[in-house]
């Protein structure tokens, strides 16, 4: 059965799964099963279909692309999301080959070299618009970056959690707040999407100090991300935090004050943030403590109750206001300024009245260099560019969606004005997925340089 949320953000995700190695990390309260990568539990949906094609990435790609194609989502502009342990501590030769066969999947045929097979799946009929790759922020280093850009990955989720010292600490995380901001800076002037996950009620936390720690997200410049995954802390059997609850040394927040944690958090996010998600998916019966049901209805209500609404990107977006029954207005062109890692975001969108919002670019203009770029002392650097409501296949048009009708082509041209008439920059560059750079390249006139796509801006 067709489950209309599944691209209704306009991409279709397809999750693939990774071996189970050994992680880095050592997190009292990560899942650790045999057979199964670290953080996740046998019965996790992906872990099933991966186990299933024998952790094979190309044939997880490949019944994934199967079952959305029979229950009829497109599948033309596809984000590949990685999932598993520490995707970059595994071995440089394992990234490139699992990623290659990803590839390889899309594009329905072998090719000799990772290269080959971005270069093919730029035209191909299953075209990867974004890879998403999760990381720790102490493996997030330049080299870390380097190896991202080869797969061409557009957005990475940092394990974030907290950004207590002493927390970490006593968690056993292994890290510290340094290490966030390192790597939030490099992938930020690299041009990547920067998603954090997002851990209350850790030990050593309380809801005060879960509420203050989220404030200095976005209130601190050096973190302000540009999306989060809210994931309340859970006991999951197996752990260490399971001993520590057994001995009466930790216990979770309770349901209440969880949920009314969580309200104070989305009212404290801004509306350049997006929040996919508000509880991690594992099943009720590796829960030995903890919430065990999806927050985000009961939040929504509580927040109704309220009268108060949430601002982030997903409450806000086209089709999930349309399905839930809004009158969606006449689509106007916002721009939001703000500083994060020593550099100047800005955030131009298409929004309603109402800030119904049906597409959004996110440019950041910086002095730090990107090597191999030329003219790269002072650039622009499109991190996003995004149009809302339900997908619809490359070609195609429809008068119930937003995509495909110039809002994007709209929000690039202004980025283009931006970059040359404010701030005099003499080149553009795109952080795009690999099955996007046809677009750019064919519709605006940019040409590939490296890992980006880039253009020259007439400024002065």
């Amino acid at each position: 059965m067709k489950k209309l949320t599944r691209t209704i953000s306009g991409v279709t995700p397809v999750a693939v799964m990774t071996l189970p190695m050994s992680c880095p990390g050592q997190c009292i309260y990560c899942p650790t099963f045999l057979d199964i990568p670290q953080s996740y539990t046998p019965e996790s949906p992906a872990a099933m279909r991966a186990r299933q094609c024998g952790y094979d990435a190309r044939k997880q790609v490949e019944l994934r692309l199967k079952v959305l194609t029979e229950m009829g989502h497109p599948t033309d502009k596809i984000e590949l999301i990685i999932m598993g342990g520490t995707f970059l501590a595994y071995p440089r030769d394992y990234q490139n080959q699992f990623i290659k066969d990803c590839y390889d999947a899309l594009n329905g045929s072998q090719s000799v070299s990772l290269e080959a097979a971005k270069w093919l799946n730029e035209t191909a009929s299953h075209r990867c618009v974004g890879l998403c790759i999760e990381t720790r922020p102490d493996w997030c280093g330049e080299a870390e970056i380097d190896g991202m850009l080869e797969l061409g990955t557009t957005r990475v989720e940092l394990g974030v959690q907290t950004l207590d010292d002493e927390v970490y600490w006593l968690i056993g995380r292994g890290h510290g707040s340094g290490e966030v901001v390192r790597a939030t800076a490099l992938l930020r002037q690299h041009g990547f999407k920067v998603h954090y996950h997002w851990m209350p009620g850790l030990p050593g936390a309380t809801p005060e100090i879960d509420l203050a720690l989220t404030r200095r997200l976005f209130s601190d410049h050096r973190f302000r991300p540009d999306g989060l995954k809210l994931y309340p802390t859970m006991v999951v059997t197996g752990t260490e935090l399971e001993k520590w609850y057994r001995e009466g040394r930790y216990q979770p927040y309770d349901a209440e004050t969880m949920i009314n944690l969580i309200v104070d958090i989305k009212l404290t996010v801004p509306k350049y943030v997006r929040i996919s998600r508000v509880l991690r998916d594992i099943p009720p019966k590796f829960i030995v403590a903890g919430l065990k049901d999806s927050l985000r209805d009961v939040v929504k209500q509580r927040m109704g109750e309220r009268a108060i609404e949430c601002r982030c990107i997903r409450c806000r977006e086209y089709g999930h206001r349309v399905r839930n029954g809004w009158q969606t207005g006449e689509p106007r062109m916002v721009r939001l300024d703000y500083e994060a890692s020593n550099g100047r975001e800005i955030l131009l969108s298409f929004e309603d009245e109402n800030e119904t919002l049906f597409g959004l670019l996110r440019m950041r203009v910086q002095a730090e260099p990107i090597a191999g770029l030329e003219n790269n002392r002072h650039l622009a650097i499109i991190r996003e560019l995004h149009v809302y409501g339900p997908e619809v296949s490359l070609g195609q048009q429809s008068t119930a969606a937003a995509q495909h009708k110039g809002l994007g082509k709209a929000l690039l041209g202004e980025a283009e004005r931006i970059a040359a008439e404010e701030f005099r920059v003499p080149v553009i560059a795109v952080l795009s997925g690999v099955g996007a750079k046809e677009y750019y390249r064919t519709e605006f006139g940019y040409r590939s340089q490296g890992d980006y796509m880039v253009k020259s801006l007439a400024s002065g």
